[in-house]
């Protein structure tokens, strides 16, 4: 039951928003990618040293802004409200973002600015959405996740581990959840910037909104009961 709790259906939302974006940026931005930093690394290292900042530059300001939102963000994850509310809030946090970053991608924001908003998304959603049942896991980067998900495989299979078999179920499901995102942005939306964070921006709405419905009908059967 833990694996249908309120934070793994959210840390699944927004795994697959980032696969989405993901799709996005890569068409869009030249290879870049929002969540997955070590690529942009990799690429912006080469493109230095083989052809010059004047090539290189453009991977840094999604690489400024993953930084920035992830230091926010921490932040944001120290809120003095009860832990119900603070969820509530970061997930509306996120709304907003996106709704913001659908009317960037509607004007044609700079590249550059649009880069820097997208990374400053990525590293808010991977640091305050990371929990499928009591597993940590990356909602972004999936290196991580294939690794944990080998390891915890080994442990169920070879020491009979019960609870390594659940983590490799809840990495499995962020991975799978991920390239999910990924296809769904490539093949129906064509990775268009504005459908994809406008869809994704209902999603969250749909989320918070089924969220609130459920905490208020729990709060009703307390009192009936």
């Amino acid at each position: 039951m833990a694996f249908f709790t309120k934070h793994s259906i959210t840390t699944l939302a927004q795994t697959f928003i980032m696969g989405s974006i993901d799709a996005y940026t890569f068409q869009n931005f030249n290879g870049s990618f929002v969540s997955a930093q070590t690529g942009n690394l990799v690429v912006f290292a080469y493109e230095y040293a083989t052809k010059g900042w004047a090539t290189a530059y453009i991977r840094v300001p999604v690489l400024l802004g993953f930084l920035l939102g992830a230091f926010i963000s921490q932040g944001c994850k120290h809120i003095k409200l009860s832990p119900n509310r603070r969820f509530n809030l970061l997930l509306f946090f996120s709304i907003i973002f996106l709704a913001f970053l659908t009317f960037a991608a509607a004007v044609h924001m700079p590249k550059l600015s649009m880069l820097f908003s997208l990374g400053m998304f990525s590293g808010y959603e991977l640091t305050v959405f990371n929990r499928i049942g009591a597993t940590s896991v990356n909602n972004g980067i999936m290196t991580g996740n294939l690794k944990n998900f080998a390891n915890n495989v080994y442990e169920a299979i070879f020491s009979h581990d019960r609870t390594a078999m659940f983590k490799a179920g809840h990495f499995l499901s962020a991975i799978v959840t991920f390239i999910l995102g990924i296809m769904f942005s490539a093949y129906l939306f064509h990775a268009i910037g504005t459908e994809v964070f406008t869809f994704a921006a209902l999603l969250n709405l749909v989320l918070l909104a089924a969220i609130h419905i459920h905490f208020r009908l729990g709060k009703r059967r307390e009192m009936m009961s």
